[in-house]
C-alpha cells in the first residue's frame, strides 16, 4: 500500500472514532460529573472552592416587606453546615462551603430578570432560589429555564407560577389561590356572613398577581352564591380610588377582598374614609400580611383586618438542619434584629434547607444531577413537608386564616390564627371578632 493510501485510511479511521465519540451529532451530551454515575471519585483537590447559590430578593421597592429577614435567615441556615466545612459532595469526596449571592430585585420584574442573568453569567451560580410573588418568582424562574440552571422556587401562588411554565429546570412549593380563597371564606363563615346576603368587593390590580387571582375568586364567589362588585383591575400605585369607592357604595359592599400591595391598600383606605365608604370585613393578600405593613396603618383600621398566614412561630415544624422549632427560629430572629418575626423568613430558611438537601443528594454540581435531585425531594422543612409532583413540579404548603388583633399593651397589632380547618395541625391561637369600623 502506498504511503498516500495509508494516510487516507488512517485519516478515515480517526474521523470515524471522532464521530462515534461525539455521539453522531453537533450537540454532544454533557459528560457526567465525576463520580455521579457511581464510577471513580474525582480527587478532593479538584473540588470547587465553593457552592454558589443565587438569590434575587426584593430588598427595596413596593414589595420590600416580602424581602425582610434576608440575609439573616439564609445565613443562619448555612451557618452550621459551613462551620463544619460545607456540604459533602460525593463526586469529589470532599466538603465544599456554600457561598450566597443575594441581590436586590428592587421589586421590579425587569430588574429581577437582569440580576438573575448576572448571577448566571457573571457569578456562575450553581443553583438559584426564586421567590416573592409573581413579580420576582416568575422572571427568575424564566431565566433559570432559559439558561438551564437548577432552581428552587417558593412564595408565589401556585397558579400564578404555573402560568409561566412549562418548567424543566424549576420546582415550586407554595399554596394555591383556591386554597387562599377557602381560607378567606372560612373567616367570613366564622363571622356569620351568609353568601346569599353578602356583597364582596374586588380590589385586584392589573399585574401578574391580580390577573391570576381575580378569575379564580370570581369563579369561587359565584360557586358559593356571593354577589360580586368588581370595578375592574386598577394600575399598581393607583392614585385615584374615587370610581372604586363609588361603585362599592352603590353596590352595598360589606366584604372587601383582593391582593393589593401595601401602598395601594393604604391609599384606598384613606380615600374610602374621606368619601364615607363603610365596609365590615377586609380579607386581603399582600397589603398587610406582615407586621411592618399592618402596623404602618392606623391601629383603628389594622385591628380586625384578616389575611392568610403562611408560616408562624406556632407552626409545628422543625429545621432539618438543627432540629430547631419554628418558635425558636422566630425568637432568634427577634433577638438578633429587634424586629418582629415575619412569615417570609420561614420560607427564606426553608429555601436553604431544600438547597442543602438537594446538593448532598446530588453529590456534585452537575446541573442535570442537581435538577434530578430537586425533583426527587421528599423532606420535612420549617414550612412543612416538601415533595414535588413529577408532572406539575409543585409541592403544596400549608395555609391558615389570620386576623390582626391588638396586643396586650394596645400599642400594636399582632397576627393570630383564627381558622385552621384545612390544616388543623397548625393550632388556632385566637378568636375571630367583628371589626368595629
Amino acid at each position: 500500500m502506498s504511503l498516500k493510501k495509508l494516510l487516507v485510511v488512517l485519516l478515515a479511521v480517526i474521523m470515524c472514532f471522532a464521530f462515534v465519540g461525539c455521539g453522531g451529532n453537533d450537540d454532544p451530551a454533557p459528560a457526567p460529573a465525576p463520580g455521579a454515575d457511581g464510577g471513580d471519585k474525582a480527587p478532593a483537590g479538584d473540588a470547587p472552592a465553593s457552592i454558589k447559590i443565587g438569590i434575587p430578593n426584593p430588598t427595596t421597592g413596593a414589595i420590600a416587606s416580602f424581602g425582610i429577614g434576608s440575609p439573616w435567615a439564609e445565613e443562619l441556615a448555612i451557618e452550621t453546615v459551613n462551620a463544619d466545612g460545607g456540604v459533602y459532595l460525593s463526586a469529589y469526596d470532599a466538603k465544599v462551603p456554600v457561598e450566597l449571592f443575594i441581590v436586590d430585585t428592587e421589586s421590579n420584574p425587569t430588574k429581577a430578570s437582569e440580576v438573575t442573568q448576572m448571577l448566571i453569567q457573571q457569578n456562575e451560580v450553581d443553583l438559584l432560589i426564586a421567590r416573592h410573588t409573581p413579580d420576582t418568582a416568575l422572571p427568575v424562574s424564566a431565566m433559570a429555564e432559559r439558561f438551564g440552571v437548577p432552581c428552587i422556587s417558593m412564595e408565589c401562588p401556585v397558579e400564578a407560577w404555573q402560568a409561566g411554565g412549562p418548567y424543566d429546570w424549576v420546582y415550586h412549593s407554595f399554596w394555591s389561590i383556591e386554597t387562599c380563597y377557602e381560607v378567606y371564606k372560612s373567616m367570613w363563615d366564622a363571622l356569620g356572613y351568609d353568601p346569599a346576603d353578602t356583597v364582596v368587593g374586588f380590589l385586584f390590580p392589573n399585574d401578574a398577581d391580580g390577573l391570576a387571582w381575580e378569575p379564580i375568586f370570581t369563579d369561587l364567589c359565584n360557586k358559593y352564591g356571593y354577589t360580586i362588585s368588581d370595578p375592574g383591575k386598577y394600575p399598581i400605585m393607583n392614585q385615584d380610588w374615587t370610581a372604586v369607592v363609588s361603585q362599592f357604595k352603590n353596590d352595598g359592599v360589606t366584604v372587601v377582598t383582593g391582593n393589593d400591595i401595601a401602598p395601594d391598600f393604604s391609599a384606598f383606605v384613606a380615600q374610602a374614609a374621606q368619601q364615607g365608604l363603610k365596609y365590615e370585613v377586609v380579607s386581603l393578600g399582600r397589603g398587610f400580611l406582615f407586621p411592618a405593613d399592618a402596623n404602618a396603618l392606623d391601629l383603628s383600621i389594622a385591628n380586625g383586618l384578616t389575611c392568610e398566614i403562611w408560616w408562624s412561630p406556632w407552626h409545628p415544624f422543625n429545621s432539618s438542619i438543627t432540629g430547631q422549632t419554628c418558635e425558636e427560629l422566630a425568637g432568634l430572629y427577634e433577638e438578633a434584629t429587634g424586629n418582629p418575626w415575619s412569615a417570609p423568613m420561614g420560607y427564606k430558611y426553608a429555601g436553604i434547607e431544600l438547597a442543602l438537601n438537594v446538593l448532598e443528594r446530588a453529590g456534585s454540581l452537575d446541573a442535570d444531577a442537581l435538577v434530578a435531585a430537586i425533583g426527587a425531594t421528599d423532606m420535612d422543612t420549617v414550612v412543612g413537608p416538601i415533595k414535588y409532583d413529577a408532572e406539575t413540579h409543585v409541592s403544596y404548603t400549608t395555609l391558615v386564616g389570620g386576623q390582626w388583633q391588638l396586643n396586650e399593651a394596645g400599642d400594636a397589632v399582632e397576627i393570630k390564627c383564627v381558622t385552621n380547618h384545612l390544616y388543623p395541625e397548625i393550632p388556632q391561637n385566637g378568636e375571630i371578632f367583628q371589626p368595629a369600623w
